[in-house]
């Protein structure tokens, strides 16, 4: 009898942890609308990619997130396999949130999404009761400039928060080429940097946010 009321026990546990609601939620969008110099054409060809990946590449990406986050490994194959120079951002934001998350909150979910939509909040709550996300993180607009051999990017991002359904950022800032060091470091000049510059504004905007607001936490 003991036994039995044991595995129960163990079912009902192993039912209610594996129905848990993950904290913090997000989803990381793509860039809406991505428009860039004509100077820099040969440079946004190549980070466009529409191909499937590899057996091998993803069992990487499985590998890599480990067996407590399989959801997440396979929203990355999927936005993986449609790439450009704007998802580029959406995926070093969905990188680094999921990497500055686990340190302090194990049970967070990360994950990015190609989601179009008009950057309202009646879209953004579509997205995120769509996925059962207490986050989205939508990128309206990034433009990449090419001026007197410098690169630039000049973003607009949002975060929309489903728990009280607004848009409590709405953002836009520029970025350059420089390398900023440490996390994102890169080659200056390169578009690489104006990449790992975006990602890195951002994310420390949102992560300041989720630390400084609890209250939108569900």
């Amino acid at each position: 009898m003991k036994k039995i009321l044991l595995m129960f026990c163990l079912l009902v546990f192993s039912e209610s942890f594996s129905q848990e609601k993950r904290v913090p939620s997000i989803v990381v969008l793509s860039a809406q609308e991505l428009t860039y110099d004509k100077e820099l054409d040969s440079i946004v060809a190549s980070y466009k990619n529409m191909r499937k990946l590899t057996e091998e590449q993803k069992k990487r990406i499985r590998e890599s997130n480990g067996e407590n986050f399989t959801l997440k490994s396979e929203k990355e194959i999927l936005f993986l396999e449609e790439m450009d120079l704007g998802s580029q951002v959406s995926f070093g934001l969905n990188f680094y949130l999921s990497f500055k998350l686990f340190e302090y909150h194990e049970n967070n979910m990360v994950y990015p999404a190609h989601e179009k939509n008009s950057s309202t909040k009646t879209d953004l709550k579509k997205i995120a009761d769509k996925h059962d996300m207490n986050w989205i993180v939508n990128i309206p607009t990034i433009n990449f400039t090419l001026k007197d051999g410098i690169k630039k990017a000049k973003v607009r991002f949002q975060l929309y928060n489903q728990k009280f359904d607004a848009i409590v950022l709405d953002n836009t800032f520029t970025v350059e080429d420089q390398n900023p060091g440490f996390t994102f470091a890169c080659e200056p000049g390169t578009i690489n940097c104006v990449i790992n510059n975006t990602t890195s504004a951002i994310s420390h905007q949102i992560l300041q946010f989720l630390n400084e607001k609890r209250k939108y936490w569900r």
